[in-house]
């Protein structure tokens, strides 16, 4: 139960931040919205922003739809008591757009603090699999010092994308080799790719993990019954909206909004979808960029990365591999995309899906070396607290210390349900406080030295 509240207690703390409304959020509100109406068009429902598709004389939002479906029973239900706020004159974006509020966005980002509750609760059931007593601070470790928490406060699909991935791997690694933990694992892993599609990645990666099990046939065909059973809900609605299951707005996305909100199409042309190969210079930037590599901001990973030593030591070879093989292919994929940070981001924001599987080699890393991973996971929670309360989407040219001067400044612009900016500031780190005191204990857990 204390170990619950820990991480609830970090939920409700995301939950009391505004997400910002750019780009990615109100393409993807957008879509609940023309979805709660019936039509995957987004005419009707232009925002501020960009992320948009031309296709046939119509926009739509260049996002897989998984979010939307997911936040549409949220939306209706707020729509039915006339709880959604109203929009505001829009300064950018397409001909005819509308401001969406932060407080709207904030609404339907709910769906994003639940799963990362779940997603908190299954990397605490990883770590406490690999190494008893690590689960609930390795899983508050990765929960405050990773991308998660600021994309926690943020409607992105990473968080929703990861945990319903995660969740299929979890479901394997506690059922063994259970016939239905197979096809529920595939139903899971489709699910995930209708969410955000280089999910593909951990649903091959769970497919492999699957066919070395036996019995593999029967194993093998359930898990692809399900996968395929989870993937159907993208199928049908790229045939509603595109007339073909095997077409998408990423092939027509808007490079240029200008006058008439489709001036350049064809973001996304170059390779396959804006994948060609992989660099080498572009996989370096991604883990020590000065400003925003995954290592530099959040030096817990490279630990978590390190710890696949121990884990292999402690006789978890699969698993290493696993997560091992998984990570190179998150970086290469991500090196080959034509915009690896993916804009405005506290980092590498592509390889957010793969950080909850970091939960099994910190589990042994901080069993193997716990000062050093509490260490680097301090610097790390800092970083991801600064940029969660000082805005997360850093856009390019500047440097993370903008987090730390918005934080301070007084007319800080990322907002808080509760009021205004040192009431937000306390809602947000008190429970965050909290969850840390409660996890205590479990520093001194003598379980973590066999």
């Amino acid at each position: 139960m204390r170990e619950v509240l820990a991480l609830a207690l970090v939920a409700a703390a995301a939950a009391t931040v505004f997400p910002e409304a750019g780009w990615n959020a109100t393409a993807h509100y957008a879509l609940v919205e023309s979805l709660a109406d019936g039509t995957p068009r987004i005419d009707g429902h232009l925002n501020q922003g960009g992320d948009l598709a031309w296709v046939d004389g119509h926009f739509y939002a260049a996002k897989a739809p998984g979010l939307a479906f997911a936040s549409v029973p949220v939306y209706a239900a707020l729509e039915a008591v006339g709880a959604i706020p109203a929009k505001e004159a829009a300064t950018s974006g397409p001909p005819g757009a509308q401001g969406v509020r932060k407080e709207a966005v904030w609404q339907l980002n709910l769906v994003i603090v639940a799963a990362f509750f779940c997603l908190l609760l299954l990397m605490r059931y990883a770590g406490n699999a690999c190494v008893a007593g690590t689960g609930l601070v390795v899983s508050l470790m990765l929960g405050l010092g990773t991308m998660l928490l600021p994309f926690a406060t943020a409607y992105f699909a990473h968080v929703l994308s990861a945990t319903l991935g995660f969740a299929a791997f979890a479901l394997l690694l506690r059922k063994g080799d259970s016939r239905a933990a197979a096809a529920a694992a595939g139903l899971l892993a489709g699910l995930a790719v209708v969410v955000e599609a280089p999910l593909a990645l951990v649903a091959g990666a769970l497919a492999a993990w699957v066919l070395l099990d036996r019995p593999r046939l029967q194993r093998g065909g359930l898990y692809v019954a399900g996968l395929v059973a989870g993937v159907a809900p993208l199928l049908a609605y790229n045939t509603w909206a595109f007339g073909s299951p095997f077409r998408n707005g990423y092939s027509d996305a808007v490079g240029v909004l200008g006058a008439t909100g489709h001036d350049v199409v064809g973001a996304n042309d170059e390779g396959f979808f804006g994948l060609t190969r992989p660099r080498p210079g572009d996989a370096l930037d991604l883990l020590f960029d000065t400003q925003r590599g995954l290592f530099v901001l959040t030096p817990l990973v490279a630990v978590a990365v390190a710890g696949l030593v121990p884990l292999w030591r402690r006789g978890m070879r699969r698993r290493a591999i696993f997560v091992g093989s998984l990570a190179l292919a998150f970086l290469l994929y991500n090196a080959a995309y034509w915009i690896p940070f993916g804009g405005d981001s506290p980092g590498p924001r592509f390889l957010v899906p793969l950080l909850p599987f970091l939960a099994l080699p910190l589990a042994a890393a901080f069993a193997a070396w716990r000062w050093v991973t509490l260490a680097t996971a301090a610097v790390s929670v800092f970083w991801m607290t600064v940029a969660t309360l000082g805005g997360a989407l850093l856009p390019a040219d500047e440097s993370p210390t903008t987090w730390v001067s918005e934080v301070f400044r007084a007319d800080n612009l990322v907002g808080s349900v509760v009021g205004p900016r040192r009431t937000a500031e306390l809602a947000f780190l008190l429970p965050v406080g909290a969850a840390l005191l409660l996890a205590a204990p479990s520093l001194g857990d003598r379980r973590l030295e066999k």
